[in-house]
């Protein structure tokens, strides 16, 4: 792969990046995970072509631009999927609190019947 080849690959990685962080700031959580899983699959096949090029000053230096911008976005990223994390997380809280509730207070049908036979004796 050629030094323009990398470099244009970690550029289509910074704009998959900041498609994830459009994704995010609309809760769109299905299109950061797509978007997430081709980035992988796309760094992982980066890292293997670029082993076979090597990059001048120049390259490098702009390789650390991109590099820095990507990490930035997906700092961002990360804040609000940890946002939503604790969203989840109160609802499943609240969902068991429901439950732990409705059990306590819940009247089986024995229950009621039993009771019914002594108000009426």
């Amino acid at each position: 792969m050629l030094q323009a080849q990398v470099i244009a690959a970690y550029e289509g990685l910074l704009e998959q990046s900041r498609r994830m962080l459009t994704c995010a700031q609309n809760a769109d959580w299905d299109g950061i995970f797509a978007l997430k899983s081709q980035g992988l699959i796309d760094a992982a096949s980066l890292r293997r072509a670029e082993s076979q090029a090597e990059l001048d000053e120049a390259g490098q230096l702009r390789k650390l631009e991109l590099i820095t911008e990507i990490i930035a976005l997906d700092n961002q990223v990360s804040g609000f999927l940890q946002a939503r994390q604790h969203h989840l997380g109160e609802l499943l809280q609240v969902g068991r609190q429901k439950n732990d509730l409705n059990n306590a207070y819940r009247v089986t049908g024995a229950q009621v019947i039993s009771i019914g036979n002594r108000l009426y004796q």
